[in-house]
């Protein structure tokens, strides 16, 4: 029987990256299907009266590095985009916008943001950036602009968000398979024994 696990990542999450990276060789290797949902992670933050990590701290200079090691140990290039972090909510639109016509192509969509983020650096929160991004995949500049004005996408972003914190997620990204929470791109191990039980 085939597994299914909801994947909530924020755009603006270096470890998203890095665990998008992971869930698609899991996926790729066992059973288990993965169900793609970028959230709004800063709502979420503001609703448990978190604050975002200072970069700037002695905590924030780990982690800066942390996310670079793991970006290593996945075999990922790795560069910090300008700014971070950044605003994700375009990007997250335009997922839910693709979403509607292909699951695939939401996933390509997906994995093309992370690779221009942090890959290449570049600043996913620029509305022309994203654009961009969309041509390159053959979509339609225009079309692209009214999806991210869309109330119904707008919506759509701000349930699945609901949604996950309902469910308990507190950081991207996480991971829930059969009601239980993996939080982290360091806990595919987890979850992958989680799998094989």
């Amino acid at each position: 029987m085939t597994s299914m696990i909801d994947f909530f990542f924020d755009f603006s999450s270096a470890y998203s990256y890095v665990g998008q990276h992971r869930i698609r060789m899991l996926e790729a290797d066992h059973r288990a299907k993965v169900s793609w949902q970028p959230i709004c992670l800063g709502a979420i933050f503001q609703q448990r009266g978190h604050t975002p990590e200072d970069l700037n701290s002695v905590k924030g200079s780990y982690v800066k590095k942390d996310v670079e090691y793991s970006a290593k140990e996945s075999h990922l290039p790795y560069q910090w985009p300008s700014p971070f972090p950044f605003n994700s909510i375009y990007a997250a639109r335009l997922f839910y916008y693709l979403e509607k016509s292909s699951s695939k192509e939401a996933i390509v969509w997906a994995r093309t943001v992370f690779n221009a983020s942090y890959k290449e650096g570049h600043d996913c929160s620029n509305k022309e950036v994203l654009l961009k991004i969309g041509e390159s995949l053959g979509y339609n500049p225009e079309d692209m602009t009214r999806a991210i004005n869309d109330p119904k996408i707008k919506q759509k972003l701000m349930n699945v968000t609901d949604t996950a914190f309902e469910r308990g997620v507190f950081g991207a990204p996480s991971f829930i398979l059969d009601g239980e929470l993996f939080w982290g791109a360091d806990r595919l191990e987890r979850l992958l024994n989680r799998l094989a039980t």
